[in-house]
């Protein structure tokens, strides 16, 4: 059974959970990295399982945008400084065209994450907060903050906080910022803070104690807080977060014990996913290692980009490293193994995993010939060669209008590959000039001008292959010596793809003045 379809009926067999409500997070501080489609997809996947299993269910996304800038990408750093501390809905986008910092990053991740199909209701904490959704939130954690304290340090071990400390942060009246000030007293109407000016390492606050109502938006719950909080707001029951937030004495426990003696209620269906790894290493925007999520569709068709995700149990890494290694030609077989059990219903699990990876409808369950992308690689670093004409051949009649889409998207993907993320051994591609310091010895280029008459014959690619094996043995040169000075004129390399296919796939012309040129 599909991992994803396990989860589902897991939560139906457990009779609890219900209405089932699915909900996942995104702070908009920077473009999200390509890490950050886990959560949302896993998210995804559950709310798909349980919909197939003829469940009622809602899906949502908070956009967490009354967060406070508590850092800032690279390029950002010089003009937005002066924004930290300022919650990110407030803020000015760094485009025009986008009402705030939020929006302009917040835009770019829905669209990635509608693209992919990952389609939820989209909610603003900063519309819920300003709303008055979680005044009846705050006012529960003002009213148990010395409860809150003891939670805190009963689960994560943590020194008590100062006395007074309260489970708040307001926007300040004088600077507008968020991230600086400290709530130290509650009449059950307002509360008094004061704008600390060294709160925290990365804004500084301006000073002035005042007084405030907490409410409609005038006030944030710290995250340990607020998270539990959004589960009453939106009678959220089932979420879940990366694995480090639900490690021994984290967020999650914290989380676990505030909805069960602060808020009273039950706590949703937890899913502690692994991390997305490049190289081995956790993706992370802050450290710029990976690839951004809106870069994804540049990388892969988005098909495949959901199938990277799908085919992985939340509970293992997805482990992925495209930069010069076969990890994009792997994942190709692979989809094409789900794929073609799809087709043939031969497996189920294979067939589901290829099922949640598609986006809109499902094709049809119909013989479908599948370009395999390593061929389709190796044709496209061929000039002379018709993509398609080879693989009506191969396949023996003409491509069905689905299959040309499939090959004509693979091509494109192919191109990429081999230009951006390939092995540098795997780019076949004839190379402008000469190679410098090509080293060649007069055996070689005796081999190489008698193979001039060879090429202006203009034989077919297998002729011409079995007629420069037939010259290495007419000069007696080794065959590997012979062909490697082909490699080293054409290629720079030591090795190649079939010299006869390699060499008819581009002019004539060309390939005698570059024999030519090479053993002058």
């Amino acid at each position: 059974m599909y991992w994803a379809d396990k989860v589902a009926k897991e939560i139906i067999d457990s009779k609890k959970f219900k209405p089932y409500w699915v909900d996942d997070m995104f702070t908009p501080s920077g473009f999200a990295h390509i890490g950050s489609l886990r959560g949302p997809l896993v998210h995804d996947l559950i709310y798909k399982a349980l919909k197939y299993a003829k469940e009622e269910v809602t899906f949502s996304f908070v956009i967490n945008d009354f967060d406070p800038i508590d850092g800032l990408p690279e390029d950002l750093k010089d003009e937005f400084s002066k924004y930290l501390g300022i919650p990110v809905r407030v803020a000015p986008s760094p485009k025009e065209g986008y009402e705030s910092f939020a929006d302009y990053f917040a835009s770019d991740f829905k669209k990635v994450l509608e693209g992919l199909g990952v389609i939820p209701k989209f909610y603003s904490s900063w519309d819920l907060y300003h709303e008055g959704k979680f005044d009846k939130a705050i006012k529960i954690a003002l009213d148990n903050a010395e409860k809150i304290q003891d939670i805190y340090q009963k689960v994560s071990g943590s020194q008590k906080r100062e006395k007074g400390w309260l489970p708040l942060q307001v926007i300040c009246q004088s600077c507008g910022k968020l991230g600086t000030t400290r709530v130290h007293d509650w009449d059950g109407e307002t509360v008094e803070y004061t704008c600390e000016k060294e709160m925290v390492k990365w804004a500084k606050g301006c000073g002035i104690t005042a007084r405030i109502s907490p409410f409609g938006g005038n006030g944030k719950l710290p995250w340990k807080v607020d998270w539990p909080a959004h589960w009453q707001v939106l009678g959220v029951t089932i979420e879940g977060a990366g694995k480090d937030h639900s490690s021994a004495g984290g967020s999650r426990d914290i989380a676990r014990e505030l909805v069960k003696e602060v808020f009273y209620l039950e706590e949703p269906y937890n899913l502690p996913y692994e991390f997305f790894l490049i190289g081995g290493k956790k993706m992370a925007s802050s450290k710029g290692l990976g690839l951004k999520a809106k870069d994804a569709s540049e990388l892969l068709p988005l098909s495949v980009v959901r199938f990277l995700f799908c085919r992985t149990d939340y509970k293992q890494s997805v482990e992925f490293d495209p930069v010069e290694t076969m990890a994009i030609p792997d994942l190709f077989d692979e989809y094409d193994r789900c794929y073609k059990s799809f087709i043939e219903s031969s497996d189920e699990t294979l067939s589901r995993t290829f099922e949640m990876s598609q986006i809109g409808e499902l094709p049809k369950r119909e013989p479908t010939f599948l370009p395999r992308f390593r061929d389709v690689v190796n044709y496209v670093q061929q000039p002379n060669i018709n993509v398609s004409d080879k693989f009506k051949e191969i396949k023996g009649v003409s491509l069905s209008e689905n299959e040309e889409n499939i090959l004509r998207e693979r091509e494109k993907y192919a191109k990429i590959w081999v230009e951006k993320y390939a092995p540098k051994e795997l780019n076949f591609q004839m190379s402008p000039l000469v190679p410098d310091n090509l080293k060649l010895d007069l055996e070689q280029k005796d081999f190489l001008l008698a193979a001039v008459s060879l090429v202006e014959k203009e034989l077919g690619a297998d002729e011409l292959q079995l007629e420069l094996y037939n010259l290495t043995k007419e000069k007696k040169i080794p065959a590997k010596k012979a062909f490697a000075a082909i490699y080293r004129v054409f290629l720079g390399k030591e090795y190649g793809p079939k010299a006869g296919a390699f060499l008819t796939s581009y002019p004539t012309k060309k390939v005698i003045e570059r024999f030519k040129d090479a053993a002058k």
